[in-house]
């Protein structure tokens, strides 16, 4: 009887380090390298063990009490406005402050515009929002016109609706120059989410201006229509808006009910962040997502075709993240469009679905980190306007190592040499630089193995983007 319980409990073990600890991320960085390339791999002893950076580390199953310990009360010390549009729409914003242990000589090491998905409000982002502010960064993050906290221009607020997509364009345009560039320090930078990485991504082809880099996951370059054809659904919703019902909701759309809660729920694995999401929802109601009209979906579709006829002429640093099993954004688009752009850096995760910012850890936690390596010098290295000199990256690799991240430190150090031998191609490296970087190569050696590993992992990101961007 003892043995046929030992092996009960042995059986009982090893389920539970295969189910929930399988899912709480890569252990080793040769898996991590596996699961992007969408591989198997087996384990060697020889594996490095890898640490993602401590900003991120927050385990999905803590988050339902971080909600109430830590994001709810940064959302309540942020600063809360609002802006008035060209045509009279109210929208509101949020600024969060980079944490003072991470600014460099008491700035902050870039401002972070975050424009959100669709339905989506700026409590649905705390969690993100909290990891940037930790690594240095100030964040503005406004809210769609139609949308969460906004003003409607249709009496359901249970519709979203839009009568041109060029005014969400244009939105991010003016809060860029009305409210941020009044008070932002350092780099510019545009984070965008599925329709916010549509919108930030048109930001970059015609208002080049405004950002000095982007990011945008599962940007919505290719909405999907169920089982139809793009093609027809655009010409059944353009004859409905012909017909002069634009305003009304279309196919399969209604007001909110539990059932749009269902399907909401099959864009993330994670159950934990799923739960944290409710509880969001039940502190602010108006992040309830709505429902479209045949006018917004007209307008979609429209974007749809534009974007990918005008990335073509994207010059702007921007790195794309693309959800393998997205099911609402085409994958196939995504990646189409990003791998042989020249000023596009693509990172997948094949194994996720559209909300990678509210996946499970296996997944989030190596896009993050991927997002954060970006944003280290997300400017080309031979662009004679970077904010980012050598000096500034340097200040980095130093900010990075008295906080005990070796890994991004060694990284950091390894950018500002790259920057110097661009510029200075046949100059020995000052003595700052190279002292910089002996000090964050035995800070690295010396380290435990998880951070190693991650260098690894950073490393090999960037030599990837390297041999893309400068073939």
């Amino acid at each position: 009887m003892s043995f046929y319980l030992r092996n009960v409990f042995w059986v009982l073990i090893w389920g539970f380090i295969q189910g929930p600890l399988a899912f709480s991320g890569p252990r080793t960085c040769e898996e991590v390298m596996a699961l992007i390339a969408n591989r198997p791999h087996l384990h060697q002893p020889t594996d490095t063990l890898l640490e993602w950076p401590k900003s991120i580390t927050s385990r999905s199953p803590e988050l339902a009490r971080t909600v109430e310990r830590e994001l709810l009360p940064l959302y309540h010390r942020a600063h809360h406005s609002f802006f008035i549009t060209r045509d009279n729409v109210r929208l509101p914003y949020t600024v969060f402050k980079a944490a003072p242990e991470s600014m460099i000589h008491g700035k902050p090491r870039a401002t972070l515009v975050i424009t959100h998905g669709l339905g989506e409000s700026r409590p649905q982002w705390l969690d993100q929002i909290k990891t940037f502010t930790r690594e240095g960064y100030d964040v503005y993050i406004y809210e769609h016109r139609g949308q969460a906290h906004a003003d409607r221009s249709l009496p359901n607020p249970n519709k979203v609706h839009i009568k041109r997509f060029d005014d969400y364009e244009l939105d991010l345009h003016e809060f860029i120059n009305k409210v941020v560039k009044e008070k932002a320090e350092g780099p510019l930078y545009g984070m965008g989410f599925s329709l916010g990485g549509l919108i930030s991504t048109f930001n970059g082809i015609h208002h080049p201006e405004d950002l000095s880099a982007l990011v945008t996951i599962s940007p919505a370059y290719q909405i999907k229509t169920r089982q139809f054809p793009v093609s027809a659904v655009k010409g059944l919703v353009d004859w409905m808006v012909w017909m002069g019902r634009e305003n009304e909701y279309s196919f399969f759309q209604k007001d909110f009910s539990e059932a749009k809660l269902d399907l909401l729920k099959q864009h993330t694995h994670s159950a934990d962040r799923w739960q944290a999401f409710l509880k969001l929802l039940h502190l602010y109601p108006m992040t309830i997502p709505g429902s479209l009209t045949h006018g917004w979906l007209s307008q979609m579709l429209d974007a749809n075709e534009r974007i990918q006829k005008e990335i073509r002429a994207l010059e702007k640093p921007t790195l794309v993240i693309e959800a393998g099993q997205d099911g609402l954004v085409n994958p196939d688009v995504v990646r189409r469009l990003a791998i042989k752009h020249p000023w596009i850096t693509h990172y997948a995760e094949p194994k996720s679905f559209h909300s990678i910012i509210h996946e499970v850890d296996s997944i989030r936690n190596s896009a993050f980190t991927e997002v954060l390596r970006y944003l280290v010098h997300p400017e080309r290295l031979d662009d004679p306007k970077s904010p980012h000199s050598w000096e500034a990256l340097v200040d980095q690799s130093e900010n990075f190592l008295s906080r005990g991240e070796q890994a991004f430190s060694k990284y950091a150090a390894d950018e500002a040499l790259r920057k110097w031998k661009v510029t200075h191609p046949t100059a020995p490296a000052p003595e700052k630089l190279s002292q910089t970087l002996e000090k964050a190569s035995q800070a690295l050696h010396q380290s435990p193995e998880g951070q190693q590993g991650l260098y690894q992992f950073l490393d090999f990101r960037r030599q990837e983007e390297l041999r893309k961007l400068y073939p």
